[in-house]
């Protein structure tokens, strides 16, 4: 693990970034720890803005309130609705 002050952030950012894709990187101001710089790859960027998507987790929530309330529709009904329909 490397670490970093506030000044070598803004005056190396992108030396920083490298290091960060081969190990975590501690931002610290005034000898604290405030940040860590990290790798991430496109797939767990986006599950990392589903997990962080507050509007997601309300929806869900919502539906499986919904679910409980009114009951579902199995999958294979689901599918033979489907298949009916353009069948």
């Amino acid at each position: 693990m490397k670490f970093a002050n506030v000044r070598e952030l803004k005056n190396k950012t992108s030396e920083i970034l490298r290091k960060a894709e081969k190990e975590a990187v501690i931002i610290t101001s005034k000898g604290k720890p405030r940040a860590i710089v990290t790798a991430i790859s496109e797939e767990d960027f986006e599950d990392y803005l589903l997990e962080k998507s507050a509007g997601l987790h309300d929806m869900l929530a919502e539906a499986q309130a919904e679910y409980r309330s009114k009951g579902g529709v199995s999958l294979e009904d689901y599918l033979s609705k489907g298949k009916k329909k353009h069948g």
